[in-house]
């Protein structure tokens, strides 16, 4: 019988040392004394049980006041971020305001440019570095044949991702670039 209840003890024992306890040591070591003490294999259980329960009840409550710790000191780490580093109202309101919206673009962005050629270079790598009328200097960033000549007008149109595309109105062929003044 005694060899039983050790089986059952060292099963449940982890258990216990898992949870955390309130009680003192000595308070647990007698509990423990006292389930260990009956005879019955039921009776036994059936205290260890309560044993637990009762522990249990407790470590959620102490779960509880460390989670409301954590949440207070969230929100003073929150309160100190916001005192140091004030965020003009204007713009709270305008992030506030477009939350959820999608992203429009500006009526004012051009999409396509028209100027005339008014020298054309190679570079290094055989690119084209064509120079416009308007100042803008752009050059070629693929490496396919593209005819440009001084004195033609073409245009740079905005391509996706942010890429922009020299072509012609009088062909249909066109070659990538990228401003460089």
């Amino acid at each position: 019988m005694k060899v039983k209840s050790l089986r059952w003890l060292s099963l449940l024992l982890p258990l216990l040392w898992t949870l955390p306890l309130q009680a003192s040591e000595s308070t647990l070591r007698a509990a423990l004394q006292q389930c260990l003490q009956q005879q019955n294999a039921t009776e036994r259980l059936h205290c260890y049980d309560q044993l637990a329960t009762a522990s249990s009840t407790e470590a959620v409550g102490r779960q509880r006041a460390t989670e409301q710790g954590t949440e207070r000191q969230a929100a003073a780490a929150a309160e100190r971020r916001s005192e140091r580093q004030p965020e003009p109202p204007a713009v709270a309101e305008a992030a506030e305001a477009g939350f959820g919206k999608t992203a429009q673009r500006p009526t004012e962005q051009l999409d396509r440019i028209y100027a005339t050629v008014t020298k054309v270079d190679k570079d290094a790598r055989q690119h084209l570095v064509v120079h416009f009328d308007n100042g803008q200097v752009w050059r070629q960033s693929s490496a396919e044949y593209y005819p440009i000549e001084v004195g033609q007008t073409h245009y740079i149109r905005r391509a996706m991702l942010g890429s922009f595309v020299l072509s012609n109105d009088n062909s249909n062929r066109s070659t990538r670039v990228r401003r460089i003044e």
